[in-house]
């Protein structure tokens, strides 16, 4: 390739320059076409005839890998068919630091692991159907409040000097917030989005440590890094950081005018020589290898099939910039099926949290007396604005979406009362229906005739690009909305029986009325998309059994909520150090190591079915060894030999006799060939243009060092469906890692962590046997002063069961490294008085594995490094205990 056709692949064509949300230069002489990148993670937006899917927030809530694996190609499938390139999704972050964080609804829960294993399995499902994932966003990126400098400065914040920096440790780091972006590079994303925020006061999108050191070097990515739209704050800079592509190719709020740090810049610093001719090749390749990895050829050739801009099926060829012939943009191509409307449904069905159902309320029934039902509330019929308001920011109706770019253009949305009410005639059910949220006194009378009364409530929030009732992006605080605690009270005050549905994008505060008497039933789910009603009154109802679980924690006191950054300093430049405070404790962590009881805790989600838990066994697969083996070396980098017209700028003039320029159209050609020598440049301290010859100990591969991924135990138990329905249970297994304070060489630890989470359907009065397996990685520590992943010695206590504190099964593997190996027979180890304060758990006998401790020679640290075997045969299971049922 030419220096022109590289930039042109790696700078955006700007905002409105494309059909799509993103779009790149083309390369006519190659076929290589304009590519067309495409929010999103929840549907494709800006177009029509697609699904609206169920959220990030709610398919996290199911716990079911199939089931996210089935949703990312659903949502692949229809971009493919509308011609999409590149899939902006799934987003993994914001992790949930914060219950008001306005995206937290995109991404899977407040758990590393659970974020870690659900961007997986729907990377896994894109990326089989052609189209390039790109995970979102790296890194730290919280809060929507102070984002982006463009965003927050001007008639409210006039002292907002830059975006705010999220100040994160190096063991919060590596142990919660890259923990997910690992699974997404192991399993081979093609594409990272680095955020807006400034991590550790510099710029996430020219953080050289963080692109070049963490994601690239310890993480091993392979493919390109984008910028989030308009989050380029440098040229060469963020070039030599690691920034692979600069979208949508703009400076940050100077849309349509062409002003770019790229495009044609780009190319004169290469000619310059500032930006040497290995890093843009660089670039390009890691670009281009995706869709070769995948063998995605056949749809990188496809073109777009809509426009972003317009819904319009002819119009001007840029109608964003009001320029360009009449012709025929968007061809309004249904790309929905069986598979995809299905999936849709599922997944919404299977995301819904029962809560409470005190006296088996649910499912409702006419056998069980249920004539006459009022359904109350704003949130169960449509918005005045309908479904497809302006960014999704309807909120005095049914909650489908949060707002921002997240977002799609339902076909439909069934909403709560429309399903509930073809349901009723169905089972000749009388229904009322008010949807007053605040003048109460018709909503009390017909509570009272009601024998089941159902309250839809809800809490919005989505992009900081948009204001909705003050929330910028991110919500005020965790109560509902449209004064949905004062309704809940009046009608739970007139009616026995009631029951609350809420559907957020967070945890919600439920203490003004969760103990009321009358609130016997709760039910809580993420946005689920146009499917929504349909999903909830086929669990109200008992056609499905419900099987979600929380993913994140709800809270009785909203003060144990990291809170949103809103102070601006003297400087002007926001410092957010709530990382630090709450380090690794993030959500069920902080909760359980302060010993503060939730109202509901991780992982929490009932079933109309009981289940019971029995047979507990651990078992050895791999021996572990304190740290990783030595990565393999890299093979020699390729030289690329094309460089034939780097002497010549000539080569890269405007072409004005073949082209018209566009109006805000960013083009990589330079405008005149007076090329400035200069200086040698001066880099940053710490950084060298030189490519490392050996990967860093944590690294050598798909999200890092190989030997992270090694199976090192497999944990079996036995489940139970004791009725009265059919249903499925999520069991989920939890680590404790050694928390003994007078060994020294120990690093703390939360008290439990998410290590393993299974979804398995049972029939009633059925047993099923499952499998967890526990990865190296399950049982590492960052330990900073070694910048590497170690396994502790001490026991692990290895608990499985349907939250984060209803844990009913505990084993023990005894981890120590002697200098001698240590050998002994099989025995028995029935322990029933081993108790923490967790209560009805079987304990099983501990599995101990005793090898050589492979520390590191400080003297000679290489020598040691090529011990990969070291030890490994010394580990041996000295016990086997057998399972005790209490």
């Amino acid at each position: 390739m030419t220096t022109v056709e590289k930039v042109n692949l790696t700078t955006g064509t700007g905002w409105g320059s494309g059909p799509c949300i993103g779009n790149t230069g083309s390369i006519p002489r190659l076929n290589i076409p304009s590519l067309c990148i495409q929010d999103g993670p929840n549907g494709v937006r800006f177009t029509d005839f697609i699904t609206s899917f169920p959220s990030g927030l709610a398919t996290g809530s199911t716990f079911n890998k199939a089931l996210i694996y089935l949703r990312g190609k659903a949502i692949a499938q229809q971009h493919k068919i509308k011609g999409v390139h590149v899939l902006l999704g799934p987003t993994i972050g914001p992790i949930g630091l914060k219950a008001k964080g306005g995206r937290n609804w995109e991404s899977f829960g407040a758990d590393p692991y659970l974020q870690g294993v659900s961007a997986r399995y729907t990377i896994k499902g894109i990326q089989e159907e052609g189209i390039v994932a790109c995970v979102r966003h790296l890194i730290g990126n919280e809060q929507e409040r102070y984002r982006q400098l463009n965003e927050w400065s001007g008639d409210y914040w006039d002292n907002l000097e830059q975006a705010i920096s999220s100040n994160i440790g190096d063991r919060a780091m590596h142990e919660i917030y890259l923990w997910p972006f690992a699974d997404a590079i192991n399993e081979g994303v093609g594409s990272v989005m680095c955020a807006y925020n400034r991590l550790n006061n510099t710029y996430s999108c020219e953080n050289s440590y963080l692109l070049n050191y963490l994601l690239k070097e310890e993480l091993g990515f392979q493919g390109w890094v984008m910028s989030d739209w308009g989050a380029t704050h440098s040229g060469v800079s963020s070039v030599l950081a690691g920034l692979d592509m600069n979208c949508p190719g703009e400076v940050i709020g100077e849309w349509l005018s062409g002003k770019s740090y790229w495009g044609p810049l780009l190319t004169r610093s290469i000619y310059n020589e500032t930006v040497s001719e290995e890093k843009i090749d660089d670039m390009v390749t890691r670009i281009l290898a995706p869709f070769f990895l995948l063998k995605s050829m056949p749809v990188f050739y496809d073109i777009p099939n809509f426009s972003s801009w317009t819904s319009h099926t002819y119009d001007q060829e840029f109608p964003y910039q009001n320029f360009g012939p009449i012709k025929q943009i968007n061809w309004h191509i249904d790309a929905r099926n069986d598979f995809t409307e299905e999936t849709a449904l599922q997944v919404a069905q299977e995301s819904i949290v029962l809560l409470k159902n005190d006296g088996k309320l649910l499912p409702i029934s006419r056998e069980d007396g249920v004539r006459r039902i009022l359904v109350a509330g704003s949130a169960s019929r449509p918005s005045n604005k309908g479904f497809n308001c302006k960014e999704k920011q309807c909120v005095d109706g049914a909650l489908f979406q949060g707002w921002g770019s997240a977002t799609v253009n339902q076909p439909f949305g069934i909403t709560p009362y429309e399903a509930i009410s073809a349901r009723a005639r169905k089972e000749m059910i009388a229904i009322d229906f008010s949807d007053d949220n605040y003048q109460f006194d018709h909503t009390e009378e017909l509570a009272s005739y009601a024998d089941v009364s159902i309250v839809f409530v809800s809490a919005d929030s989505g992009e900081g690009y948009i204001e909705v009732d003050g929330n910028f992006g991110d919500r005020k605080n965790v109560s509902l909305w449209q004064n949905g605690d004062e309704l809940i009270s009046h009608i739970a005050d007139n009616c026995h029986k009631t029951v609350v549905v809420i559907t957020s994008v967070g945890p919600v505060d439920m203490e003004k009325w969760i103990e009321h008497e009358n609130v016997l039933a709760v039910l809580w789910s993420g946005p689920l998309g146009q499917y929504s009603g349909a999903a909830i009154t086929s669990v109200l109802f008992g056609d499905i059994n419900p099987s979600g679980h929380l993913p994140f924690t709800i809270a009785k006191n909203p003060l144990d909520y990291v809170d949103i950054i809103e102070d601006i300093p003297g400087d002007g430049e926001p410092q957010d150090d709530s990382f630090m405070e709450r380090d690794l404790l993030l959500d069920y962590r902080y909760f359980d190591e302060n010993k503060i009881k939730p109202r509901y805790e991780f992982g929490f989600g009932l079933s109309y079915s009981r289940f019971s838990l029995c047979n507990l066994k651990i078992k050895e697969i791999n021996c572990p060894s304190e740290y990783l083996p030595c990565p393999l070396p890299y093979l020699p980098p390729y030289r690329f030999d094309d460089q034939y017209d780097i002497a010549d700028p000539e080569n890269a003039l405007f072409p004005y006799e073949e082209l018209t320029p566009v109006p805000g159209f960013i083009y990589p050609y330079l405008f005149n060939d007076k090329i400035s020598s200069v200086d040698e440049y001066c880099y940053p301290n710490g950084y060298s243009p030189e490519q490392r010859k050996e990967p860093v100990a944590a690294g050598g591969g798909l999200g890092g060092n190989p030997a992270l991924w090694d199976v090192l135990y497999n944990v079996k138990v036995d489940i139970k469906n004791e009725g009265p329905y059919d249903g499925q249970y999520v069991a989920q297994l939890y680590i404790e890692f050694p928390r003994d304070e007078t060994c020294t060489d120990l690093l703390d630890t939360p008290p439990r962590q998410l290590r393993g989470f299974e979804k398995v359907k049972i029939n009633f009065d059925s047993s099923v046997g499952i499998s967890f397996d526990i990865l190296r990685r399950d049982m590492s520590v960052w330990d900073p002063h070694e910048q590497n992943w170690r396994i502790m010695r001490g026991v692990y206590k290895i608990y499985v069961g349907s939250s984060s504190r209803k844990l009913d099964l505990c084993g023990e593997i005894d981890i120590s490294y002697d200098k001698e190996s240590e050998e002994g027979e099989g025995e028995d180890n029935d322990n029933d008085n081993d108790k923490d304060e967790l209560s009805d758990i079987d304990y099983y006998g501990s599995v101990r594995s005793t090898g050589k401790n492979k520390n590191k020679n400080k003297n000679n640290k290489k020598d040691l490094k090529m011990m990969e075997n070291d030890g490994k045969e010394n580990f041996k299971i000295i016990s086997k205990g057998k399972s005790s049922k209490k």
